[in-house]
């Protein structure tokens, strides 16, 4: 009775008032990721911020125009003058002056480097949208599959516990009877409450897993798909880990991202030192000024137009331009050593990915093999206790043995779709035609 209300709580809290999904594959558990999840949201939302600098930066190379109005209160008082036509004397008037000003750079060496630099910014932030992607991709699948795990192995223990409970009952009837000892008594029943114990922990686990993939998809998920038990676990193809290698280099997001940001960085510092260098703007104007009056005389209306180049060669700032220069060298070197860090970790990763995705499929067929195995051994030394060959203490082992390994293949199996996935990420070739493609590895459960 005990046990039964541990496992009570234990599934409780699995069950809690949030809102559940009806998504039975991968596909959907995607789609409803890819709508709902903030981390996503938030790289999708950087990308369309980061890509107007594109547009900003061009708009400073095309012309401006511009509408001016200016109103003026002034005073006037002729204090002295020689010229005797106006005499001595005062006055106050409004004069406003209203323009069109047109204004087109000609030359100016900083803000066509900051043209090139922003068309590095959208190109990075491309890139960095796709790693968002694609990162989603592999978070959503291993989500998913660590439910799956965690499903598996709750079914497993079950069955161990099971087992267990007829082992320990068994034995209690055995000792009973005159035919056995108490220590096999106690020994089955710590074996047993140690798998009720552990099927607890794994219910816990599993609730942490469907919260996990409910952060993603904004809900916690219905009745997922689990593996093919026919499933054929294939090497990758290529099949020499430095031709991943080589296409990681050309196609990881990562890499790409960190390349364009080298390219920002050197953009900055040819804008930085553009402050040096001189500025060319044609300026056409047009204006009316529109006086009520002077001391000289009575208003006038006056319209005027100019055209004019202006020139402007800075010379001092202080040292603030040799500053920004130097920060600017800085902050390439750092992106120099920011992508040379990318390109090795993505080759680091990228074997790693490629060595686990066939350590999976040797684990697979190592461990499919145990499993038969053990399941021999259990049915041998069951018979051979009922025949007073072997002990319970035996049966109870293997027993044990045979619920690890089959967790254990359970693990590898689903590292194998994951490591295939990873080894995708890794070279940058992550798709939705990935996800496809292990989606159809799945199957319907069998109560659908």
């Amino acid at each position: 009775m005990k046990r039964r209300s541990l496992e009570a709580a234990a599934c409780l809290s699995i069950f809690l008032a949030v809102p559940v999904a009806q998504a039975d594959d991968l596909l959907d558990i995607v789609a409803a990721a890819l709508a709902q999840d903030p981390e996503f949201g938030a790289a999708e939302h950087a990308y369309a911020s980061e890509i107007e600098s594109l547009p900003q930066a061009r708009s400073a190379l095309l012309p401006e125009l511009a509408l001016e109005f200016q109103r003026n209160y002034t005073t006037q008082e002729v204090v002295e003058s020689e010229n005797t036509v106006f005499a001595l004397g005062s006055d106050r008037f409004y004069s406003d002056n209203t323009g069109v000003r047109l204004t087109q750079n000609i030359f100016d060496w900083e803000r066509r480097s900051r043209l090139n630099q922003s068309r590095a910014t959208v190109s990075r932030a491309e890139a960095e949208l796709l790693e968002a992607r694609q990162g989603l991709f592999l978070r959503a699948a291993e989500g998913y599959f660590g439910v799956l795990e965690k499903i598996d192995q709750l079914a497993t223990v079950t069955d161990e516990m099971t087992a267990l409970e007829g082992h320990y009952q068994l034995a209690e009837r055995r000792a009973q009877s005159g035919l056995g000892r108490d220590v096999d008594v106690d020994d089955a029943e710590a074996r047993y409450l140690t798998a009720v114990a552990k099927e607890i922990e794994i219910q816990s686990a599993l609730a942490d897993s469907l919260y996990a993939l409910s952060v993603l998809t904004g809900e916690l998920p219905g009745t997922l798909d689990p593996l093919r038990a026919d499933l054929d676990f294939e090497p990758p193809m290529p099949t020499d880990p430095a031709q991943w290698v080589a296409i990681a280099a050309e196609s990881n997001p990562v890499i790409i991202a960190r390349q364009h940001a080298l390219e920002e960085a050197s953009q900055e510092l040819r804008a930085r030192k553009g402050e040096r260098m001189p500025t060319l703007d044609l300026v056409l104007s047009d204006a009316t000024q529109d006086t009520d009056g002077s001391v000289f005389g009575g208003g006038s209306v006056v319209d005027r137009g100019d055209i004019s180049l202006e020139l402007r060669m800075p010379f001092y700032r202080g040292g603030l331009t040799n500053s920004r220069i130097r920060e600017a060298f800085a902050d390439e070197q750092r992106a120099t050593q920011e992508l040379t860090r990318a390109t090795r970790e993505s080759e680091r990763e990228v074997r790693d990915a490629y060595q686990r995705v066939v350590a999976s499929i040797a684990q697979i067929e190592a461990l499919t093999q145990s499993v038969a195995a053990q399941e021999r051994t259990l049915d041998l030394k069951t018979s051979g206790f009922n025949g007073g060959r072997y002990n319970i203490l035996e049966v109870l082992d293997a027993q044990q043995d045979l619920s690890r390994v089959q967790q254990a293949e359970t693990k590898a199996r689903y590292d194998y779709a994951l490591n295939t996935l990873r080894l995708k990420r890794a070279a940058g070739l992550l798709t939705e035609q990935d996800l496809l493609t292990v989606n159809l590895w799945l199957a319907p459960p069998a109560s659908n």
